[in-house]
């Protein structure tokens, strides 16, 4: 495996020669590397428990404490023990040179210096030692997305107990009836047919929801720069015709100036897409639902609000989990598999921002979300 360039590093330099360390210092800082120094052994396990740094330059031959002994408990210590040790020395016998290596040294640099010679030294274990954390922060990102995937596997097998048995068994019914008692008329066999789509149609949702959840849960989505206006206005208009069915009156505000975000454009719509459907649907005929759009304080609100069902208050702590449902009848009574708010959740988390929702029962509601400028 080839080595990428390091990155400059915060790298501690100790020797009690004071002309090694400036001569060590000026040469590292002209790579764009942030260097400290220290003169001792004691003053040098300060200096690092006080910030850890990226690597540590150390000479052998000090008074007191020596380099073998600093490096010692450098790597005896869990929080230290992957920092890599250069070290200094104008002792040149094998033995001398195994010792360093033996007691958790990763390099070695004879006196006097050879500037070149350390600047590789110190780039080459530099980029070790970022790839060594590279992988490690990869590691931990894969084990929280294969909980993630577990948890969403869980969800998914009560689901199937309960959301989709009951449409299941259903549509096995309906295909047992109609196999033993065929339907008399073309009236019959029509409205067979539609309950057997309806009940495919909400498991087909239920399915395509947990497998939306698992890829906003698990994957990072591509942001860009997107002016917000144009999502909102089609968000308007994908369900206009909903909420002229309902007479419900649908209403955009936004300001005149273009408000322009990071974001994953098909993700952030359907944000909005779910939450002014949901208004809609929870909506009685002849009420109002409102879209609107506010610049804050180094933040930007988009609001949703409607004068509709509203949420009870002992519902509303648990509103954005997966499979959760309102458990009033008058929510009930409308088609849905509970995973429509957590998804929402999942993306405006996924994009940096929040959501917050203020409810009250029979006066309506307002989702807001707040996503950074």
């Amino acid at each position: 495996m080839s080595l990428q360039k390091a990155k400059p590093g915060h790298i501690l330099i100790v020797d009690d020669i004071i002309d090694n360390l400036h001569m060590l210092m000026d040469m590292l800082e002209v790579q764009g590397h942030q260097v400290r120094i220290a003169m001792s052994g004691q003053e040098a396990l300060e200096a690092i428990k006080k910030q850890k740094p990226d690597l540590i330059l150390l000479d052998i031959q000090m008074p007191g404490m020596d380099g073998y002994e600093v490096c010692e408990r450098v790597k005896a210590d869990k929080s230290t023990t992957d920092i890599p040790v250069i070290f200094l020395s104008a002792l040149t016998e094998t033995s001398d040179i195994v010792k360093g290596f033996e007691v958790g040294g990763v390099d070695y640099v004879s006196k006097p210096f050879q500037f070149r010679e350390v600047l590789a030294r110190v780039e080459s274990q530099l980029a070790v030692s970022q790839q060594r954390q590279e992988i490690e922060e990869l590691r931990e990102r894969d084990r929280q997305q294969f909980e993630a995937l577990a948890d969403i596997k869980e969800r998914f097998i009560r689901s199937a107990f309960h959301d989709l048995k009951n449409p299941l068994s259903a549509i096995i019914m309906y295909n047992q009836t109609m196999r033993t008692s065929p339907p008399q008329s073309e009236e019959e066999i029509i409205e067979a047919t539609y309950s057997i789509e309806g009940l495919a149609q909400k498991m087909h949702n239920i399915v395509t929801g947990i497998l939306d959840l698992a890829q906003v849960q698990v994957g990072n989505l591509p942001l860009t720069d997107t002016p917000i206006q144009p999502i909102l206005e089609h968000v308007i208009q994908s369900n206009k015709i909903q909420a002229q069915q309902k007479n419900i009156n649908l209403m955009l505000e936004v300001p005149d100036e273009e408000i322009v975000l990071k974001v994953n454009e098909h993700y952030f719509e359907r944000v909005f897409d779910n939450l002014v459907s949901d208004a809609i649907k929870y909506t009685p005929a002849g009420g109002d639902v409102r879209l609107m759009m506010h610049v804050g304080d180094g933040c930007v609100e988009i609001m949703v609000e409607d004068n509709g069902l509203g949420i009870p208050e002992k519902d509303l702590p648990n509103l954005f989990e997966a499979f959760y449902r309102v458990k009033k009848t008058s929510h009930r009574n409308e088609n849905g598999s509970g995973l429509g708010l957590s998804i929402v959740a999942a993306i405006v988390a996924e994009h940096g921002g929040r959501i917050d929702v203020e409810s009250a029962e029979g006066e309506g509601s307002r989702f807001i979300v707040t996503m950074p400028c």
